[in-house]
């Protein structure tokens, strides 16, 4: 999928909505990117994240229910007992598995590495658990960028640490600092 810009995949879990909202909201609002946010939610409870988002950013902010293209300047978000997966620059909505670990930031990783290769970003923020390692080391092997948030400003650092410990993030840094990372990094495209 060749393309100029970057897509932006955002793992998150306990204590990520937090870092969620520091992070868009030092976001610059006219990025040629797509953000596509993925978080552990729970299966019978409607998720409200896509709402919230909307008040941290002016960019579009979209709960994905149906299978949709993706377009530069939104932000796609995940909703309850569902998986994404990037395909051919569109979002593939699969039912959630049965299994009691849940690994959306995993699956939808491995796609954005596939799909995105040298255009993709993954970031891990605050979470438990070890989601988003296996993906975030897809995004490396592919030529991608991975970043975390620093385990000491995360709610819940098991996400995190993991990557700092299993990986090599280019930058672990506070929400805030991220957002800016992703400001200089996607002034460049």
């Amino acid at each position: 999928m060749s393309k100029s810009f970057f897509t932006v995949g955002i793992g998150a879990s306990a204590g990520g909505q937090a870092s969620l909202c520091e992070f868009f909201d030092h976001l610059s609002e006219n990025l040629n990117v797509v953000f596509v946010v993925a978080t552990h939610l729970m299966r019978d409870k409607k998720s409200v994240l896509s709402h919230i988002l909307s008040t941290h950013t002016k960019m579009p902010v979209i709960g994905v229910k149906e299978d949709l293209a993706v377009s530069p300047g939104c932000v796609y978000v995940l909703i309850e007992n569902t998986f994404i997966e990037l395909e051919d620059g569109w979002l593939r909505i699969k039912p959630r598995d049965n299994k009691i670990q849940n690994s959306a930031v995993d699956i939808f990783f491995n796609s954005l590495a596939d799909q995105c290769k040298e255009q993709s970003v993954g970031i891990i923020l605050s979470g438990g658990g070890q989601d988003g390692l296996q993906g975030a080391i897809r995004i490396n092997k592919m030529g991608g960028i991975v970043l975390a948030e620093d385990p000491k400003s995360a709610q819940f650092n098991g996400m995190p640490l993991s990557i700092a410990e299993h990986d090599h993030p280019v930058a672990m840094k506070k929400p805030a600092e991220l957002a800016k990372y992703i400001n200089r990094l996607c002034a460049l495209v």
